[in-house]
């Protein structure tokens, strides 16, 4: 879990920081969003430092940062994609944490729920603005949905070897 938040948190900082810097949305939208993001944070963080505190419940608080992440990245997503294509790839953040110590099924279903919970974002928006989602739309976020499942069962994947290896070397 550690490592998601050496790598991972600086990625989600760097890329909303970039979103909000170079697209400049609503003074509201900016707010709204760092508000999001230093929240996030802050749970994740306690978290992490209480993790191994609360022993008889650690698979339980690490799913439950799986769902934070990925609620968190709805949210951000919603209100900064308008803005800054590339925040779909926050949808990466909660099914990469889940397969550090998930199943692989689980991981599974992690990344299709987050691919789904993007697209329902993306059908929101269009409602919203009264927009059809056009063929080289749906075939973008297509490409972008498989894009989260394949990533996340190939860490998944680099997850598991490298425990094969750590223990075969004992």
């Amino acid at each position: 879990m550690h490592i998601l938040n050496f790598y991972f948190t600086p990625f989600a900082v760097i890329l909303i920081a970039f979103a909000v810097y170079f697209s400049e949305p609503e003074r509201s939208v900016t707010y709204a969003a760092l508000g999001l993001l230093a929240a996030a944070f802050a749970v994740n963080y306690w978290l992490s430092a209480n993790v191994y505190r609360l022993m008889q419940v650690t698979r339980s608080i690490r799913g439950i940062t799986v769902w934070i992440n990925l609620l968190t990245s709805a949210a951000l997503f919603y209100l900064l994609a308008p803005y800054w294509a590339p925040m779909w790839l926050l949808f990466l953040t909660g099914p990469a944490a889940a397969a550090m110590f998930m199943k692989k099924w689980q991981v599974f279903l992690t990344a299709l729920a987050s691919a789904s919970l993007m697209f329902g974002i993306y059908y929101l928006r269009s409602l919203i603005m009264d927009m059809e989602l056009s063929p080289q739309l749906l075939g973008m976020i297509a490409t972008q949905a498989v894009f989260i499942v394949f990533f996340s069962m190939f860490t998944s994947a680099m997850a598991e070897m490298a425990v094969k290896v750590r223990d075969s070397l004992r």
